[in-house]
């Protein structure tokens, strides 16, 4: 999370709906009737980025969509019964166009498979949740009560998202058949996330419920839905070691994974002073199983608002970003460490988050009382 520093069937948001969400009212619009900025962007004047970045181009005339899923079992073999495999020949036009997998243990000591699926048109992942394969997968997994199931999609507008990457490793949207890539000075200061949101310009996603503690007695959940509050932030923010050798590799493994660890603990751990809802590392593997030298962070958070004012103010956060910039300044075009971030800003329609036999300690599920309560 360093470069923060410095159902699907219904259509895009409209600027009228865009407008009920900026302070200031409707949002004026050009002559080519997009929405013109209203609120500044954080960039210092004259800063040039300090090596670098891109963003990929995705298309504006449809929403996308990505589905956060993963398994969780207390033993590796209860999890060889909800292989990804089946779920994932399901859909031919409609299939995912990219997909990743990584593993973790969570701190309730279950382990957990994680797949990320991507989709370039929110409605074609409509299509293929609803098909017999797809249900026939879930009510399988799900009927096994040693094995619990978190299916979290996310469908947003293009303008409601950000990604930034380096053009030789490329993973979620950034690694799906895009238009292709745009050079970016968002990068190197506070509030950078902030500016890659093409609707941050006129919208200030503020936060629809507050920050709270989580609410959960360990016990497993049969079932349970949960529609995530509207501006709710999910970031997935990721980095590689593969290419790191030497006096790099050893400044990432000493230096900056410690402080990256430090920092995801204390967002973990503090939700009400961060609005941190959930809060996962993962270690990324290939489709065999194998393991990778790179791994991400995935969360979610109430607003942006809350997210950026840990990156800005924190020291947690503070030291993940100094070591981080010192080893770009140092290394400059031989930097060998890899990076890359992807921000969505939930919308109040957006597709609900679905929980079969997992612990209450997972995804939204701590909060799903309050978030009933809030109407979120």
């Amino acid at each position: 999370m360093g470069e923060l520093r410095g159902e699907l069937d219904v259509p895009p948001r409209t600027d009228q709906a865009r407008g009920d969400q900026v302070r200031t009212g409707q949002a004026r619009a050009d002559q080519d009737g997009c929405p013109v900025r209203i609120f500044p962007l954080r960039r210092p004047e004259g800063h040039k980025a300090p090596i670098p970045r891109y963003s990929a181009i995705l298309p504006q005339q449809d929403k996308v969509a990505v589905l956060f899923l993963g398994v969780q079992a207390t033993d590796a073999e209860a999890l060889r019964e909800a292989e990804f495999a089946g779920l994932l020949a399901a859909g031919g036009d409609q299939a995912p166009v990219y997909a990743d997998f990584a593993g973790f243990a969570d701190p309730q000591g279950y382990l957990n498979r994680v797949a990320a699926l991507y989709w370039l048109k929110a409605g074609d992942f409509a299509v293929w949740s609803k098909l017999p394969a797809v249900a026939e997968w879930r009510a399988r997994v799900s009927a096994r009560s040693s094995v619990g199931l978190w299916w979290e999609p996310v469908a947003v507008d293009a303008d409601y998202m950000e990604t930034i990457a380096f053009k030789e490793f490329l993973r979620g949207f950034s690694g799906c058949p895009v238009s292709g890539f745009t050079t970016t000075e968002g990068t190197g200061y506070w509030g950078a996330a902030r500016d890659r949101i093409p609707a941050a310009g006129y919208d200030l996603f503020e936060p629809a419920v507050a920050a709270s503690e989580p609410v959960a007695d360990g016990s497993k959940i049969p079932y349970r839905k949960i529609q995530p509050p509207k501006n709710m932030a999910v970031i997935r923010s990721g980095v590689s070691w593969e290419h790191c050798a030497g006096e790099q590799l050893k400044d990432y493994q000493e230096r900056i994974k410690p402080a990256l660890d430090a920092g995801m603990d204390y967002l973990r751990n503090n939700p009400r002073d961060t609005g941190c809802f959930a809060l996962r590392q993962v270690n990324c593997v290939s489709g065999t199983g194998d393991e990778l030298a790179e791994a991400y962070s995935l969360g979610a958070f109430v607003s942006l608002a809350h997210l950026e004012s840990w990156a800005k103010d924190h020291p947690s956060h503070l030291a993940i970003y100094t070591r981080a910039m010192a080893a770009r300044r140092k290394y400059q075009d031989q930097l060998q460490l890899r990076t890359y971030n992807e921000i969505f800003i939930v919308e109040e329609n957006n597709p609900p988050f679905e929980y079969f036999n997992c612990h209450s300690r997972t995804g939204l599920l701590p909060y799903s009382q309050m978030l009933a309560s809030a109407g979120a």
